[in-house]
């Protein structure tokens, strides 16, 4: 039996990308993942998270496990959200990441674990069972909960692959412009320090999400206009309709 969860990391930040990670693996090795400590990314240190990230590179090279991530830059995100929502994208991108990780390699008998991002689980659930390929699968069902990460180690493995995946994008951008991002999320007081010089040229700074009503607010107290609208990008997935705008 194979055993898959997905997660997100990066839904609030005013910058930076959302990130959706996956992770799959048979079930008999769920063992190790307990003995190595494998947790929702939230309840780790950064150092034990990073390890973990390190570690499940390392095993998924040697045993049969997969992971999968996908991120959606500030662009992407503000082009989606002109007509749709951020529930609809994340939708869309678990099952994406759903039907990366789960093929005809993988064995007919399986669990699918979300972390639900919608109020009601299961419409997530459902939703993104809508969108996988040739669905129903024999053998195979979807769970999503609120909490998953937390409740299973799967989900937690992907939370970190996730949220790791998201701050190792934010630090190399932070070291290839020079400037310190932080953690992108608005009570950050390092994001709110740099956020006017973000938002002090012709058009705000392409890491921002500049549908966000905090963007919104800093380009307004800045230039006394209101924001311009973001220029649009070419989809991330031209294969697919997911970025299709």
């Amino acid at each position: 039996m194979m055993l898959a969860g997905i997660d997100e990391a990066g839904r609030g930040p005013c910058l930076g990308p959302l990130v959706v990670g996956g992770f799959a693996l048979p079930e008999e090795d769920i063992i190790l993942l307990a003995e190595f400590g494998i947790n929702d990314s939230k309840l780790l240190s950064n150092k034990k998270r990073e390890a973990c990230f390190n570690w499940l590179n390392e095993q998924a090279e040697e045993r049969d496990w997969r992971i999968r991530k996908l991120l959606a830059f500030p662009a992407h995100i503000d082009n989606w959200m002109t007509n749709r929502s951020l529930n609809d994208l994340e939708v869309e991108m678990f099952a994406h990441i759903s039907n990366e990780l789960i093929s005809s390699e993988v064995p007919n008998k399986g669990r699918l674990h979300l972390d639900a991002c919608d109020v009601n689980e299961e419409r997530f659930g459902d939703n993104v069972a809508s969108r996988l390929k040739n669905w129903p699968w024999d053998g195979w069902d979807v769970k999503s909960e609120h909490g998953a990460d937390e409740k299973h180690l799967v989900v937690g493995a992907a939370s970190i692959i996730a949220k790791q995946t998201r701050e190792i994008f934010i630090h190399e951008m932070s070291e290839k412009e020079a400037i310190d991002f932080g953690s992108g999320y608005p009570s950050d007081p390092k994001t709110r320090e740099i956020l006017p010089t973000l938002v002090s040229g012709n058009s705000p700074h392409e890491m921002l999400r500049w549908c966000w009503k905090t963007t919104k607010r800093a380009w307004g107290e800045a230039h006394e206009s209101e924001i311009p609208i973001r220029p649009r990008v070419e989809p991330l997935l031209p294969e697919t309709n997911l970025f299709d705008f």
